[in-house]
């Protein structure tokens, strides 16, 4: 009687292919879709991790070592008190709020820090220090993040009204001028001595995806100023006129 062959036995068709490249297509998955995610992430939100500059070379660090911030409480309805045509001022020091910026045509109202940081300017917008302190003569120059405390001052005509409350007085300026420039140029934003007293405000031109390097704006003239403190030498002479 002939021998039945023993079955043959086949071997497994089975790989560990199909293990190692599904797990692998869902990461590729998942990174492409957080890469979606910031590419389509608010300006803002990119500059805050990446430190973009609005100021460019005259801004400090994100974190500056040692940095006091002051908040101050400032009125923006100053009320009965008397008021001078010339007067005091009360100077700030760096990262010290000193003034509350207010352009009723776009609604604006923020904070204003003396000195420039990632910190200040998530708080608010910030003056150059190399600048002119606020209606103290000469050329004062602020900026801020375009997407999120000047994100309506490309919106700003000719002849609206920019108001600087500030502890010593509340000064009105209107615009003069709507300016646009590239980030390598200092013209609207360097200081020179002997400059007539005028205001520069600018940001960033807002783009959805990465950093502009176009920066726009507005200069703004003195049109009313109101201090609160005379100035020493007129108090001194309006008290020996009343002994």
């Amino acid at each position: 009687m002939a021998e039945h062959a023993a079955p043959k036995k086949h071997k497994s068709s089975g790989s560990i292919v199909p293990y190692l490249t599904t797990p692998l297509f869902l990461l590729l998955l998942s990174a492409g879709i957080i890469v979606l995610c910031y590419a389509l992430m608010p300006t803002h939100y990119i500059q805050k991790y990446l430190n973009l500059a609005f100021m460019d070379d005259l801004k400090t660090t994100s974190t500056t070592a040692g940095l006091n911030i002051v908040e101050n409480d400032i009125e923006t309805e100053p009320g009965e008190k008397p008021t001078y045509d010339k007067g005091s001022i009360v100077y700030p020091r760096f990262g010290e709020q000193y003034a509350i910026i207010s352009a009723p045509a776009i609604k604006l109202t923020a904070g204003v820090y003396y000195g420039s940081s990632g910190e200040l300017l998530e708080r608010g917008v910030c003056q150059s220090t190399q600048s002119a302190y606020i209606a103290d003569g000469g050329h004062t120059v602020i900026d801020g993040h375009v997407n999120t405390f000047f994100s309506d001052l490309g919106k700003l005509q000719l002849g609206d009204e920019v108001i600087l409350y500030t502890k010593y007085g509340t000064f009105k300026y209107k615009v003069s001028e709507l300016i646009s420039f590239d980030k390598n140029d200092k013209t609207y934003v360097s200081v020179t001595e002997n400059e007539e007293e005028h205001l520069t405000i600018y940001t960033c031109q807002p783009q959805v995806l990465g950093s502009s390097d176009l920066r726009i704006g507005v200069q703004c003239v003195p049109v009313e100023k109101d201090y609160y403190f005379p100035i020493e030498d007129d108090k001194t002479e309006e008290e020996g006129e009343t002994t």
